[in-house]
């Protein structure tokens, strides 16, 4: 098992944004905690604040606005992250609704997920939006 890490090159972005929109960024990288006791593969996502966090603390939540927090709004933003971390990753351990996580899951299943995470963006952009107007 792979143990993630602070490097870009083993970190993926995924461009949310729908009909060649740019953005909102999701930065993922599957593996293992460094501080895990009992190492367990997962997906972590990088926050905006340089801390990789269990994407599931966040799915679970049911409600898109919670997502906010783990995307980047440009490429640049991401880089200027990534020139920020040193050392081993900081990992924030948050909890994970197993009912919310399950309601999540069953909720991918009868559509595809890169569509659900499109509408989430598209939420996200007039969430936003609304935020610099108001």
């Amino acid at each position: 098992m792979h143990t993630i890490t602070n490097n870009y090159r083993d970190a993926h972005i995924l461009n949310l944004g729908s009909s060649g929109e740019r953005g909102p960024y999701l930065v993922t990288q599957t593996g293992v905690s460094p501080k895990d006791p009992l190492p367990k593969e997962r997906m972590f996502v990088l926050r905006p604040d340089g801390r990789w966090v269990d994407f599931n603390a966040y799915a679970c939540q049911g409600k898109p606005e919670a997502m906010d927090e783990i995307v980047f709004s440009t490429t640049t933003q991401i880089m200027e992250t990534f020139g920020k971390l040193f050392g081993p990753p900081r990992v924030l351990d948050l909890p994970v609704n197993e009912e919310g996580l399950k309601a999540w899951v069953e909720r991918q299943k009868d559509g595809n997920p890169l569509e659900a995470a499109r509408a989430w963006a598209a939420g996200y952009q007039e969430r936003h939006r609304k935020k610099r107007r108001g």
